[in-house]
């Protein structure tokens, strides 16, 4: 072993590569629903490598280098973080309903800060092994990244950070199995205030094919049949002879079409009356038409229902999924969009123009990557992050994290820097999110030598039993405020709950436990804003704690 370490440490950039694979492929083991994630895992994984010896000399020197590839990880890593919640940043504050979701997210991170500086006072745990304690808690890499670069001892800081977060993965994961059993929450329960509106329909919406035999359908358009006020139902495609064709307002059905109509079910069963009766037709069901992608920019769609927007009825273009950051979302009437919602739409050429100019422009494609809006997007959060501000008698200074999560958010917000659009799709950002968090724990883990468990010898007990806490008392404030106060919904309060922890293992877990998608619309409110939350949290219990 120690003849292969000697090698890595003489081959630049080899033994940072090999701990970020080992380390990826480590996060994404998974047990009963739970994985260390690839940060993670990487920060085991460079634990292990630096205890073994790993070093990093044949890279950097003997000298400590102002900039190594760690620091540009990091800073790739927070500004993406702020890039990510830009556009619904504002709009889960100010947009709605949502407002109660990012309440509650707020209050589990303001919760689990308290407790955390309570602990760390307590037990004098320094600052270093509190703001570890706190990252490992919400299982949160964003707030060990930044709480990394101001603390007293970043060797703590990674161990602790690697110690907790076991904990905090495993306690969410316990606390949403079991918790909503214990405090008697019903997922399948309605809303609590009696006048609200149902939010999905009574039946979910499908496909099916007919067969066109009705007298009254035949030889006439379907802009003189109106099918869609008529019934409800929005045909898809059509199959005469040899052919799959697309359908728009002019198409003329004659006998023995077959056509693919998209409704609920009682919508199928008027469409049948209308049209004629259901077939099975293999090649309608594998030729699906391919859905455009619209993003929605303009204001006057922002806030709007699908109901209100009436695509289908104006433009015969049916929305079949809603993206909203990293979570897919199943569209339905009273769905109110928010800036930055990619829409997956599916209809006639014509249509889908109009859908798009209503609701702001086309995604371009995803092969059309602006990477470059990250090299000025950076460039602008170091200079913010140098700016001095003297006010009231209080000085501040927004640090490196602080540039680049504010420069974050406001080209996520206006999706432009000057000539330079920010268009960069969703795998390219998770790629450039994934790599800096990567290469920022890998190389701060190595170099977190064996000796920083000295820290933590006299205080380990104390520190993994406020780690659980820490996971679990915001959780339990958060239900609280929820229930007495804002009156939501058990399958809202934990949704969350969970975008306020930034966890998609809890996400997963409360969709489980509810089996169904719906806890993904409050977890993208609250996480927009919390995910900003978590990573003021680094300095802030630094700052706390001295």
């Amino acid at each position: 072993m120690q003849e292969a370490i000697s090698w890595l440490n003489g081959v630049p950039l080899a033994g940072l590569m090999l701990v970020v694979a080992l380390g990826f492929t480590l996060g994404r083991l998974t047990w009963r629903g739970m994985a260390l994630g690839p940060a993670g895992g990487t920060l085991l994984v460079a634990l292990l490598f630096g205890d073994l010896g790993l070093s990093f000399e044949a890279l950097y020197g003997a000298a400590d280098p102002a900039l190594t590839v760690g620091t540009f990880g990091f800073c790739l890593f927070i500004y993406s973080v702020g890039f990510e919640a830009g556009p619904r940043f504002f709009s889960s504050l100010f947009g709605g309903p949502g407002w109660r979701f990012v309440v509650v997210g707020t209050v589990v991170n303001v919760v689990a800060l308290f407790l955390a500086v309570l602990f760390g006072e307590v037990f004098d745990l320094g600052d270093s092994i509190t703001a570890g304690l706190l990252s490992g808690a919400l299982t949160s890499a964003p707030t060990y990244a930044a709480a990394d670069r101001v603390c007293s001892d970043p060797a703590a800081l990674a161990v602790t950070f690697a110690l907790t977060y076991p904990v905090g993965l495993a306690g969410v994961v316990l606390l949403v199995q079991f918790l909503p059993r214990l405090l008697k929450h019903d997922f399948s329960a309605g809303a609590s205030d009696e006048d609200e509106k149902p939010r999905a329909p009574t039946s979910p919406e499908m496909e099916r094919a007919f067969e066109v035999r009705k007298e009254d359908a035949i030889g006439r358009p379907l802009k003189e049949l109106d099918l869609t006020h008529r019934t409800g139902c929005y045909l898809t495609r059509l199959h005469r002879g040899a052919e799959v064709l697309g359908c728009d307002a002019d198409t003329v059905l004659q006998a023995g079409d077959h056509v693919m109509a998209r409704g609920r079910l009682d919508e199928l069963q008027v469409f049948a009356e209308v049209v004629g009766p259901e077939v099975y037709d293999e090649e309608l069901r594998r030729r699906l038409p391919s859905p455009r992608r619209i993003r929605v920019t303009h204001r006057r769609a922002v806030g709007k229902s699908l109901s209100d927007l009436g695509l289908t009825q104006k433009h015969r273009c049916l929305v079949v999924a809603i993206r909203r950051g990293e979570v897919v979302l199943e569209p339905w009437p009273e769905l109110p969009l928010e800036r930055g919602d990619v829409l997956d739409v599916v209809g006639p050429r014509g249509g889908l123009r109009a859908a798009a100019e209503e609701l702001g422009r086309f995604e371009r494609s995803t092969d059309d990557t602006d990477v470059a809006v990250y090299a000025p997007g950076i460039f602008l959060g170091l200079l913010l992050g140098q700016v001095h501000v003297d006010a009231l008698g209080v000085a501040f200074t927004p640090g490196l994290a602080g540039g680049l999560l504010l420069a974050g958010i406001v080209l996520g917000r206006f999706q432009r820097l000057g000539p330079i659009h920010a268009h960069v799709p969703q795998a390219a950002r998770q790629l450039v999110r994934d790599l800096g968090i990567l290469l920022f724990v890998a190389e701060t883990g190595v170099q977190a030598s064996g000796s920083s468990l000295d820290a933590l010898r006299g205080v380990m007990g104390p520190t993994l039993g406020a780690a659980a806490l820490v996971t679990a008392l915001p959780v339990l404030a958060a239900c609280l405020v929820a229930r007495r106060w804002l009156r939501m919904r058990p399958v809202d309060t934990w949704g969350s709950i969970g975008g306020g922890m930034t966890s998609t293992a809890a996400l997963v877990a409360v969709k489980r436990a509810a089996d169904s998608n719906e806890p993904a619309l409050s977890y993208a409110a609250s996480y927009a804003f919390a995910s900003v939350l978590v990573t003021i949290a680094g300095p802030t219990v630094i700052y706390l704690m001295r």
